[in-house]
């Protein structure tokens, strides 16, 4: 009986994910979420992290965190394209040249944007998860 037992507790720790990003199974690359830090809702935000992919993230509510989605790897800054209320926002980065490379484990953009009653600009904040 206690071989047993060691042999459940055996098989139940070494069928346990110990992979460093458990938040996309499989995806050896950087996993990104967004989180719309605005009053304004996202229709569509296109986000390109400098040559590790595009993801498009649909539907973002104020106050709302997306899922994580795949890149093969991102930087703390990137080029976004959002869609809201209409009128389309860009945050163009001018370059990539010193910047980190994040090419594994979970990130998240917190996004911006500024505006009263009409938005006016975009920008984003970096977050190691």
């Amino acid at each position: 009986m206690k071989r047993l037992l060691i042999l459940a507790l055996l098989a139940a720790v070494f069928a346990c994910d110990h992979s460093e990003d458990s938040v996309l199974p499989g995806h050896d690359g950087a996993a990104l979420r967004i989180i719309n830090n605005s009053g304004f809702a996202i229709s569509a935000l296109e986000v390109t992290p400098g040559g590790g992919g595009t993801q498009v993230y649909e539907d973002i509510a104020p106050g709302a965190t997306t899922a994580y989605l795949p890149f093969d790897f991102i930087y703390s800054y990137a080029y976004l394209e959002a869609i809201v209320e209409g009128d389309t926002l860009v945050l163009q980065p001018i370059d990539y040249v010193g910047a980190t490379v994040y090419d594994s484990g979970a990130y998240t953009y917190l996004v911006h944007i500024s505006g009263d009653t009409e938005p006016e600009s975009l920008s984003i904040e970096f977050q190691e998860d």
